[in-house]
């Protein structure tokens, strides 16, 4: 029983502890992250988010529109 009352604190403080990350920590999380350029790819996880750090030019915005676009037959 302690158990259990122990793992339910620890998954009510995991949003609590989660929410305390400063916008500088999550800066340099991200810089590190974005720093990759495989994370800049469209359809990845972190495009979006990385898009703020390094923005695509217009003329590799639509190259990835186009590539992304279907085939007509």
């Amino acid at each position: 029983m302690k158990t259990l009352c122990l793992l339910c604190l620890a998954l009510l403080a995991a949003p609590v502890l989660a929410g305390c990350q400063t916008s500088q920590s999550r800066q340099a999380q991200l810089a590190a992250i974005c720093a990759d350029p495989a994370n800049r790819q469209p359809k990845t996880f972190y495009f979006s988010e990385c898009q703020t750090l390094y923005p695509s030019s217009d003329q590799a915005l639509q190259r990835d529109y186009l590539l992304g676009a279907p085939a007509g037959d």
